[in-house]
């Protein structure tokens, strides 16, 4: 992919068209920063030799353009003018600091959200071949060292090397032989120190994406573990785990920043003693005139003030931009990414569900197994019916139900409702029609009327709706007793209620939007007895209301179900009540007695 591709990636127009009015802002600074330092000339001229007011054809002109009564005045105009020169060069390259630095600050965040939305519009199945703390990594960490050391870092060589530019226009203009070899001294030694260290500096950013990676998968398993790690005293162990990558971290900023910084300590010796050199040199030459020499070592001495930062601003520039590029090119590979599930709905009917939901000879294998974990598999629900789906685990039943939600494309059959394929074209149609409860239930560290509401804004919130789910999830008797009700916060993953109290949180989330279809996948299996009973309890009222598909381990989950459903190897082996599953089917009685 050519370089221009890249950043097409990351700038839309209408930020490109930005970095072009930065370019513009960065000419006008380097243009300003010549006039400033070539301001420097006439002023220490005229302090040193005063006759220059008469001699020089433009100093006589202004001299005498504005009346002056004498040169004192004239000199105190020119050291006026000077000074404004300066304030306005200074002033205007704070403004296009300010402008460089808000601009790729915003683009991060910019990008950060825009990575984000990459990730979040993608398919289901993606999730299941990515570490979470690899995504985190990208938004978090990548995408800043990409603003930060890539684009910033670029924009700022950009403007150092325009600045540069100028004003060895200005020192070509005094002395072309001092300039050039200023030039060639000066720049050949930052190119050769870089072209030495560049390998070093890429292979150290290679090492802190990865080092980056481990510490927050490191940070994130310490919190989501907390529990085990208290119970089995295993503190010290991952404390290690974090600190490792943490200090690897630290060791490669460092580096990082001396070979960045390192060259400025001796290159600013030779600088100077370059200016004493110089000095002798216009000295040898004109014969120990010194008056004749001042205004032009003044204007030296200005100029190595401005572009010895400048060239080692530069050289840190290509240093960052060297170090932070591997996360440049990561980020350009996650953009890249195909995402052919994606497709936008235009006026997608509504999907109905009211004679039956039929899937057909349906195939599925995960992208990272050969084994198919569907084969051929045949299923009708009807509905207002109480379905269950059992089997041993590996059977195929958690993929056939996300299959179902419309999480997972099939590889090839079809399912349809009402004859109506399901696909990508309406598939978040028809999702609207299903409420889903998994085993685990995720909540936010919110109120209980927010974990219900999942994700809708708090200011549309419908508090009828939310009692009315909680009511139907047998929750509301219980959030009546608490001090502040629907208001409670629940805590960091809801870690202030029971695993029951969360499970029903879990089903009145489900049944929020009034679905017609509530699929509950081991919902219960993580409850003891009598919270299981409850959460039946609070199933059973809605049997015959809505259609329910529950995925069950424990049979007596399923025992007053309309249908259950027996897989086995990713196929549909035996069908019926369970008074007929138990007298027909052999490994449906085997899985009860070992329930």
């Amino acid at each position: 992919m050519k370089l221009k591709q890249k950043i097409n990636i990351f700038f839309t127009k209408s930020e490109l068209r930005k970095v072009y009015l930065l370019f513009v802002g960065i000419v006008i600074m380097g243009f300003l920063e010549v006039i400033g330092v070539a301001a420097v000339i006439p002023f220490i001229a005229v302090v040193v030799s005063p006759e220059l007011v008469y001699e020089n054809i433009y100093l006589s002109q202004i001299y005498n353009f504005f009346n002056f009564q004498n040169v004192n005045n004239f000199i105190v105009f020119l050291g006026a003018a000077l000074i404004f020169a300066l304030l306005i060069s200074n002033g205007f390259q704070a403004f296009m600091t300010w402008c460089i630095t808000y601009f790729t600050n915003a683009q991060g965040s910019r990008l950060a959200v825009r990575l984000l939305k990459n990730y979040l519009m993608r398919p289901y199945g993606f999730f299941l071949d990515r570490n979470t703390s690899d995504l985190g990594n990208n938004i978090l960490f990548e995408v800043h060292r990409v603003t930060r050391g890539v684009f910033m870092q670029s924009v700022i060589v950009l403007s150092k090397i325009i600045v540069v530019f100028f004003l060895f226009l200005v020192l070509i203009f005094v002395n072309p032989m001092i300039a050039f070899s200023a030039a060639i001294f000066l720049g050949g030694t930052y190119a050769i120190i870089f072209i030495l260290v560049k390998h070093k500096l890429h292979n150290l950013g290679l090492a802190t994406t990865k080092d980056n990676f481990a510490l927050l998968k490191s940070g994130n398993e310490t919190m989501s573990g907390i529990k085990d790690i208290k119970l089995r005293g295993s503190e010290d162990e991952f404390i290690s785990r974090f600190s490792l990558p943490s200090i690897n971290i630290a060791n490669y900023t460092a580096k990082k920043t001396l070979i960045s910084s390192l060259p400025r300590y001796l290159l600013e010796v030779v600088a100077f003693g370059g200016i004493v050199a110089i000095i002798i040199t216009l000295l040898a030459i004109n014969e120990g005139i010194v008056s004749s020499i001042i205004p032009v070592i003044s204007l030296y001495v200005v100029a190595s003030y401005r572009l010895m930062p400048a060239f080692q601003q530069i050289y840190i520039g290509f240093s960052a931009i060297k170090f932070d590029f591997p996360a440049f090119e990561n980020l350009v590979k996650e953009f890249s990414i195909p995402n052919n599930e994606n497709q936008n709905e235009v006026n997608s009917p509504p999907v109905l569900f009211k004679e039956k939901l039929q899937i057909d000879k349906l195939d599925f294998t995960y992208e990272s197994s050969e084994i198919p974990v569907l084969n051929k598999l045949d299923l009708i629900i009807y509905p207002k019916t109480t379905v269950g789906i059992v089997g041993l685990t590996g059977s195929g039943k958690t993929t056939l139900v996300d299959i179902i939600l419309g999480l997972l494309t099939p590889k090839s059959g079809v399912i349809s409702s009402d004859d109506i394929e399901i696909n990508r074209s309406n598939r978040s149609s028809w999702q609207k029609n299903i409420g889903y409860v998994p085993q685990s239930i995720f909540l936010i560290d919110d109120t209980i009327i927010a974990n219900i509401a999942f994700a809708v804004p708090n200011d549309e919130i419908s508090i009828e709706r939310a009692i009315k789910a909680a009511k139907m999830a047998n929750l509301h008797e219980f959030i009546s007793t608490l001090p502040e009700q629907y208001k409670t916060v629940v805590g960091e993953r809801g870690v202030r209620l029971s695993g029951g109290q969360r499970q029903r949180i879990g089903i009145a989330r489900a049944l929020y939007y009034n679905p017609e279809i509530l699929v509950l996948d081991e919902a219960t299996s993580s409850l003891d007895g009598i919270t299981e009973e409850i959460i039946i309890d609070a199933i059973t009222s809605l049997s015959h209301k809505i259609t329910i598909i529950m995925i069950a381990h424990r049979l007596s989950t399923v025992k007053s179900c309309d249908v259950i459903h027996m897989m086995i190897n990713g196929k549909v082996v035996n069908s019926g009540t369970y008074e007929h599953l138990m007298t027909h089917s052999a490994e449906f009685r085997k899985m009860a007695k070992n329930a």
